[in-house]
């Protein structure tokens, strides 16, 4: 009796290896997408279609930028995305007197109007309120103990403002940072120190 070919019996093999190593790879992809924060994969996904989608950062973006237009706002509001998110920074030098926590009024109603534009993408992203100062030392007569309460208390007022036009509380966070978080050199080349302070004092609302 002749034996059968041991290449035919092995023959599964080869198969069941090509089938484990694409089931490794699939789970890297897996692992590396599961990584990639919200601002990658949207970049990835608009490389791919060729446009943005429609509820993108870079789509809630542009709406952002329309509102500040409209609001009169260019000197009071800029926006950027960074890889953790949409980040609407508000120069604290107009929209707070030196020092307080309070908003000025006249600038209650167009920023109120402006993060309007935010709710209908409350349930889709988390916000993150950021409150920065720059490093000069509170005055002992200041309503504030320090530039860490100062910063926190400023980051607050935005907070409330978030909940006012209807994002859901648990859906924001607070953060203080004082002057712990200065901003790139980069962005702060050529200013005078004034210039430069002012940039620094800023409460940021990250979308994420």
């Amino acid at each position: 009796m002749r034996r059968r070919s041991g290449g035919h019996e092995e023959g599964w093999l080869l198969s069941y290896a090509d089938l484990i190593t694409n089931l490794l790879l699939f789970f890297v992809v897996l692992l590396s997408a599961a990584n990639l924060s919200k601002t990658k994969m949207q970049q990835i996904t608009k490389a791919i279609s060729g446009e943005p989608q429609p509820e993108s950062l870079e789509s809630i973006q542009e709406q952002i930028e329309k509102a500040i237009v409209e609001k009169k706002l260019t000197e009071v509001v800029q926006t950027k995305i960074k890889d953790d998110g949409l980040e609407l920074s508000l120069n604290s030098g107009f929209v707070f007197d030196s020092g307080r926590a309070l908003l000025r009024p006249e600038f209650e109603v167009p920023l109120g109007s402006m993060l309007e534009v935010l709710l209908p993408y409350s349930t889709k992203y988390s916000f993150a309120v950021e409150g920065h100062t720059d490093a000069t030392p509170i005055l002992g007569s200041s309503l504030f103990a320090s530039n860490w309460d100062l910063s926190a208390a400023r980051a607050l007022v935005v907070r409330d403002r978030l909940e006012g036009v209807g994002i859901d509380r648990t859906r924001i966070r607070v953060e203080g940072y004082a002057d712990t978080r200065p901003l790139p050199e980069a962005e702060l080349q050529g200013l005078t120190v004034d210039q430069r302070n002012a940039r620094l004092r800023r409460v940021v609302v990250r979308v994420y």
